[in-house]
């Protein structure tokens, strides 16, 4: 008609521009996505290659967690593992048997596939008791007695028999009972990386920490992705106080003398011994990967770790020792290695340093969450030889320790020491030699003047560390 002019169709012009839009954004996405999806199997395949000791032709399960806490997250990745001599000690020290169902490294641990655990092979407690019930129980009735045939894998080679771990090993009568595999009925399967632990001072976090770092390293030397087990205790301990803390770094927990079936696991590690964890070598100057052993034990427990040295606001805290009952052959609960003037070193260091922060705590009634949240934050820690300064390995980078010994306990016994070495603290100990300053019931006096000079020294070289750093 004329004089019209046709309407530009806006409407439908814009919804074909916002459809366009919305395919270049899922197109964008999802090409980024396959992209970091291949970066990250790129990256896999890389780190399976780093590690000649994974045994060939068996993708390792990714397994889940069975926890009553709240777990945190931590990726393989973020730990930045780098390469270790220790490990490739191990694999180059590996002997394989049965078509690789079994894999002994440097006679110190194993590596089993398709094997079994038929607890009809056994005889002991079920241990996880109440403590209260089992009080003054004899040590021997907390571990299980063993068989032939408690342990079966398919083997048609003899030689396995004959693999032989090192002397004192629980580990020589696991390989003792293990057998060919027999025809059983009835069979629980497993399909998710199971370690096997036999667990010895299991109330004392010194010992415990050895058997925690030992999983984690069975975790990184086969290349565990995600970072979980099962945990078996192939032995008969009541319950402990850091029971809980297995669950919260590694997964489901199961109790060997509790199982009424026989079991097949997919996949079953024999871990490391406490007793020859490299955290037991106290003279070495490093051990493998303790510093992603630190931040995977913080993570796994939601601790955020970023404490940064302030040099005119220190944190000092005191460890006190105190009598309590960890387990059953202690019913009194005493313990050594006590400080008797507690209160007069806390004041007179809060009177010498107005401007820091003096406090002191004690272990045995604190979760292990609460005991991480207050150790990350410390700058300095001040405690007698004792199991909690295993809380060490979890100081800042920066942080000091002062180990205390009482004139009847030996200076030699080095496991903090070494923890403080390894993880480049500053250290200084101290140790009482007069009679006088020596209590009954394991009390030792600690002149406030040796504290004193024992800080000064600490927070010297700690604050000199620093500006030489800035």
């Amino acid at each position: 008609m004329k004089g019209c002019r046709m309407k530009f169709p806006w409407k439908y012009f814009l919804t074909v521009i916002l459809l366009v839009y919305i395919v270049s954004i899922y197109y964008i996405h999802s090409h980024v996505y396959e992209r970091v999806a291949q970066l990250n199997d790129n990256y896999q395949n890389h780190q399976i290659s780093q590690h000649p000791h994974v045994p060939p032709k068996q993708t390792l399960p990714h397994t889940r967690h069975h926890s009553v806490n709240a777990i945190g997250s931590v990726s393989f990745s973020s730990l930045k593992i780098a390469p270790d001599k220790t490990f490739t000690a191990w694999s180059k020290a590996k002997s394989s048997f049965c078509d690789d169902n079994f894999i002994g490294y440097d006679n110190l641990f194993a590596y089993l596939r398709n094997a079994y655990l038929d607890p009809s092979f056994s005889s002991g407690r079920l241990g996880g008791e109440a403590i209260e019930s089992v009080l003054n129980q004899p040590e021997e009735k907390e571990f299980l007695v063993l068989k032939i045939g408690y342990f079966q894998i398919n083997c048609k080679d003899d030689e396995v028999f004959k693999y032989r771990f090192k002397r004192g090993d629980h580990l020589v009568k696991w390989i003792s009972v293990l057998r060919p595999a027999l025809e059983t009925t009835s069979r629980e399967y497993i399909n998710t990386l199971t370690i096997a632990v036999t667990r010895y001072e299991y109330a004392n976090v010194y010992h415990t920490m050895t058997d925690w770092y030992n999983a984690f390293l069975m975790l990184v030397f086969f290349n565990v992705q995600s970072l979980s087990a099962n945990i078996l205790f192939v032995d008969s301990h009541p319950l402990g106080g850091l029971d809980t803390v297995w669950t919260t770094l590694f997964g489901r927990v199961v109790r060997a003398g509790q199982l009424q079936q026989a079991l097949h696991f997919d996949t079953l590690i024999w871990n490391i011994q406490g007793y020859k964890s490299p955290m037991y070598h106290h003279d070495l100057p490093s051990i493998p990967h303790i510093e992603p052993f630190r931040i995977f034990f913080l993570r796994k427990h939601n601790i955020p770790d970023n404490k940064i040295l302030n040099c005119d606001k220190l944190l000092i805290r005191f460890l006190w020792r105190r009598d309590y009952v960890a387990h059953p052959r202690n019913p009194k609960g005493t313990v050594s290695r006590k400080v008797k003037n507690e209160k007069e070193i806390e004041d007179s260091v809060a009177k010498l340093y107005p401007n820091h922060l003096i406090e002191s705590f004690q272990t045995e009634n604190m979760s292990m969450t609460d005991q991480l949240s207050a150790i990350v934050n410390t700058d300095i820690l001040i405690g007698m030889h004792g199991a909690g300064l295993t809380l060490a390995l979890f100081l800042p980078k920066h942080a000091g320790l002062i180990e205390i010994y009482p004139k009847y306990w030996s200076s030699d016994n080095a496991h903090f020491r070494a923890i403080a070495r390894w993880r480049n603290l500053h250290y200084i100990h101290w140790q009482n030699v007069e009679s006088k300053n020596e209590f009954t019931n394991h009390y030792t006096y600690v002149p406030p003047s040796v504290v004193h000079r024992l800080l000064s020294t600490t927070i010297l070289n700690m604050c000199k560390a620093q500006k030489g750093h800035s």
